[in-house]
């Protein structure tokens, strides 16, 4: 079930494959000892598959309804869920430099000002941590969308907080590095961007 833009599956094998894709792109990056931030997380099953690995994780969204049902869910030992604005992020966690680890996926998009939750971002990750977010090349279309990116604009919005060190393309289920490829995002209806960053230094 969906409400139109939320994936609402009741366990992880339920959940739409390219969404999936992406969660499971990330366990790759994480560790058991990891901390690991999941916003937005919107029904939890990615918070719950990145938890499966040992890793301590907070899925967050601003949306009441996509947190009770991740609660519900996907709720496990290791994970815990908070409704949360990504733009402000301080009462939840008060303490600078206390996660290794953002998962950040088709979120931005849907923000009034992005660059706020960038700057909570990198101040929420240790100097060593990662930043792995994700966005649909425009134009998309979705009427749920605040702004849409092209590749360079999404590498400017990121460049202000962030060191960017790969760029991954997305379609279908595929996921690959736009580095060495000399793919062209608008050949395909639908294609996403992804970022491995690093948090700049003041």
């Amino acid at each position: 079930m969906s409400d139109g833009e939320r994936q609402a599956p009741t366990r992880i094998e339920e959940t739409e494959v390219t969404h999936l894709a992406r969660y499971q792109f990330a366990l790759d990056y994480i560790l058991p000892q990891h901390t690991v931030l999941d916003a937005p997380c919107g029904s939890g099953y990615g918070t719950a598959l990145i938890a499966s690995r040992g890793a301590r994780v907070y899925g967050v969204d601003i949306n009441e309804g996509a947190i009770q049902h991740a609660k519900e869910f996907f709720s496990i030992a290791s994970n815990s869920f908070h409704i949360s604005n990504l733009e402000d992020l301080v009462g939840l966690f008060p303490k600078s430099d206390c996660l290794d680890l953002i998962v950040s996926f088709e979120g931005i998009e849907h923000l009034e000002h992005p660059s706020l939750f960038l700057n909570e971002a990198r101040r929420l990750l240790k100097p060593n941590g990662s930043l792995i977010i994700s966005t649909p090349r425009k134009p998309h279309g979705s009427p749920f969308h605040i702004k849409e990116y092209s590749l360079k604009e999404f590498e400017e919005e990121l460049s202000s907080h962030f060191k960017i060190e790969r760029i991954f393309g997305q379609v279908y289920t595929h996921i690959f590095d736009l580095g060495g490829n000399n793919v062209n995002p608008h050949e395909y209806r639908k294609f996403n961007f992804i970022v491995y960053c690093s948090p700049k230094k003041d």
